[in-house]
C-alpha cells in the first residue's frame, strides 16, 4: 500500500486514488477466496444466517429481506468484514468525525442519498430482482464507505458543490455494481472509479462575487 498506493505518486496528498483501497482491489482480484466472507465462516454458526446479505442479492432478488431484518443489519448481525457491517457504531463514529469537524455532512449524505436513489429505481424497475434502499444502506461497506472512505482529503473534492455529486455518483455506482457485476459489495471498485473523477468534478468552483475581470485591460 505504501509503495504502490502513495510513494510513487509522491507521497501524502498526491497520490490519485484511496492508496488502502488501490490494495484491496489489487489483492481481492488476485486471491478473491481471500476475500470471501461467507466462505471464511463455514461451518460456524453464529445464530443468523451464515451467508453475507448481498450475497443473497445474487440468488434471492428482494426475499433476501426476509433473512435478515433491518434490526439485525443495524446491530450487526450479519456475516461481513470486521467494522465493516456494524452499522451503529460507524453511524456513531461518523458523527463523531462531523462533531470534531474532521469531515463535512456533503459527501456522506450525498453517498447515502445516491444508494438510496439508484435502490429505488431498481425497485421500481424490478421489484423481484432488486432488493430495497434500506437493505443496501444497512448491509456491507455503504455506511463504512460514507463517512470513512469516500471522505478521504487527498481523494476526494474541497468544494460544496463538486462534493455533492462526487457522494452522489458514488452511491448509485455502488448500487449498480452490486446489482450487476460479479462483486457483492464492490466498494472498493466504487471509491476508486469516484476517486478518478475527483479532479473533473473539483475544477467547478464557486463564482466569486464582486471581483470583475477585465480583459485586454
Amino acid at each position: 500500500m505504501i509503495i504502490f498506493g502513495k510513494k510513487i505518486y509522491g507521497g501524502l496528498g498526491s497520490y490519485p486514488v484511496h492508496p488502502v483501497l488501490l490494495t484491496v482491489a489489487m489483492l481481492s482480484a488476485s486471491w478473491p477466496s481471500r476475500f470471501d466472507y461467507t466462505l471464511s465462516v463455514i461451518g460456524k454458526d453464529w445464530g443468523i444466517k451464515m451467508i453475507e446479505p448481498l450475497r443473497l442479492i445474487k440468488t434471492l432478488g428482494n426475499s433476501a429481506e426476509q433473512v435478515f431484518s433491518p434490526g439485525d443489519l443495524i446491530l450487526g448481525n450479519q456475516v461481513a468484514g470486521l467494522g465493516n457491517a456494524m452499522v451503529i457504531w460507524l453511524l456513531i463514529g461518523g458523527i463523531f468525525l462531523l462533531l470534531m469537524k474532521e469531515i463535512t455532512w456533503h459527501i456522506p449524505l450525498s453517498f447515502l442519498s445516491g444508494v438510496f436513489i439508484m435502490a429505488i429505481i431498481l425497485c421500481l424497475v424490478d421489484s423481484e430482482k432488486f432488493t430495497s434502499a434500506h437493505f443496501h444502506l444497512l448491509s456491507g461497506s455503504t455506511v463504512f464507505a460514507a463517512f470513512f472512505l469516500a471522505t478521504e482529503h487527498t481523494t476526494s473534492p474541497v468544494n460544496n458543490i463538486p462534493m455533492l455529486l462526487y457522494g452522489l455518483l458514488g452511491g448509485c455506482l455502488l448500487v449498480i455494481i452490486r446489482s450487476f457485476s460479479v462483486y457483492y459489495d464492490g466498494i472498493a471498485y466504487t471509491i476508486l472509479l469516484i476517486n478518478l473523477c475527483n479532479p473533473l468534478l473539483d475544477a467547478i468552483t464557486p463564482k466569486i462575487q464582486g471581483v470583475e475581470v477585465r480583459q485586454n485591460a
